[in-house]
């Protein structure tokens, strides 16, 4: 497992590269002692750091639902992420290439759940 101050030092790093745009070398080639609980705590941290910055969390995800991808990437379970506000383009938008490092589309299904109120 990570110490807390590898955490922090990535967390930053990531939140660095999504300020930047800035490619990040793999961390588990960096770090190849890195558990699950490592990235989850690496994530938590910089959510709340983009949180901190005025980005809105809007919603989570989960990935690698297939075993497919769970294969290719050596993950024997689904990962679950965060969605901030600028993360949801709407159909037919128009998306800045300059924004993203390496640029790529994986198309996600979204769901709204709400509980009677007024949605958001």
């Amino acid at each position: 497992m990570l110490d807390a101050k590898t955490i922090e030092a990535i967390a930053d790093e990531l939140v660095e590269a999504g300020r930047t745009p800035t490619p990040v070398p793999r961390l588990t080639a960096r770090y190849p002692d890195m558990t699950v609980e490592d990235s989850y705590a690496v994530q938590q941290l910089w959510r709340r750091r983009n949180e901190d910055a005025g980005r809105t969390l809007v919603g989570r995800k989960i990935g690698l639902t297939s075993k497919a991808m769970q294969a290719a990437t050596g993950i024997t379970e689904p990962d679950y992420g965060a969605i901030f506000d600028d993360m949801v383009l709407e159909t037919g938008c128009a998306v800045e290439w300059d924004r993203y490092t390496h640029p790529r589309v994986e198309v996600e299904l979204a769901l709204l759940l709400k509980d009677g109120s007024k949605a958001r």
